[in-house]
């Protein structure tokens, strides 16, 4: 049996995966989708460091985990299994970057962003003086574009702060390390955050084997959890039998 440990992307929390996991746990497999600190509903503070706080926490986890352990990325969080798999090569079985940032040691989400589309809307705005930021509520339509309404109101009701510095601080991996882990992809079509043209782009410098297609928006988990389950108990089965 894998273990499926699931990273929520920004501005949100582990209830980011809700549609997803009741299919991975029937399908025979354990999974999880932690809320990671300072995006609790409690309210409690985000850390300093925002990506090497995230990825010590799921690393963490992932020492106490039993059997293989396949992490999974939406958005943001790509960051954050990049990182665990730096910390923790020989306990993760599979990185899956599900319309995630795979990003090259030292490059960052704003910076990727910037080069790959400048002219982009924003979707955020941000407070110099606290350092947070927040999806503008305009930027959600473009968000959720192939999420059914519920579902985005629901993403309305739980939005919560985001730190700049998880937007700006470069990633720290290695090719020994983090490059040791094999990786997936699963791209989102009809992305507007995150076009289809920067996922591939990201995969050409850092090739992903499998690759799976869906017509979806930026959220995966949100516009066509049944889908993104499929592929992801394919690739649980596939780290369970390269276990035995």
């Amino acid at each position: 049996m894998a273990h499926l440990i699931m990273i929520h992307g920004s501005w949100s929390g582990g209830w980011m995966w809700d549609r997803v996991v009741p299919i991975l746990i029937a399908a025979g497999h354990s999974a999880e989708a932690p809320t990671l600190l300072g995006a609790d509903p409690g309210g409690t503070q985000f850390p300093s460091q925002p990506i090497t706080a995230w990825a010590d926490q799921i690393a963490a986890r992932v020492r106490e985990a039993k059997g293989p352990v396949v992490l999974v990325a939406q958005s943001r969080g790509g960051l954050i299994i990049s990182e665990v798999a730096e910390r923790v090569p020989e306990r993760v079985g599979y990185l899956v970057y599900a319309a995630a940032f795979l990003l090259p040691d030292g490059a960052s989400i704003g910076g990727t962003i910037q080069n790959a589309h400048p002219g982009a809307a924003p979707i955020f705005s941000a407070d110099a003086a606290t350092g947070m930021t927040t999806v503008l509520p305009e930027a959600l339509d473009r968000i959720y574009s192939n999420t059914p309404a519920r579902w985005v109101e629901v993403a309305r009701a739980n939005q919560c702060l985001e730190p700049l510095a998880a937007i700006t601080t470069p990633i720290s991996v290695s090719e020994e390390r983090f490059g040791s882990v094999p990786r997936a992809y699963i791209e989102a079509t009809d992305d507007q955050v995150m076009p289809l043209s920067l996922q591939r782009s990201m995969q050409a410098r850092l090739p992903c084997d499998p690759v799976f297609t869906i017509k979806s928006d930026h959220v995966l988990p949100s516009s066509a959890p049944e889908e993104l389950a499929r592929h992801l108990i394919e690739i649980a089965n596939r780290v369970e039998r390269l276990s035995d």
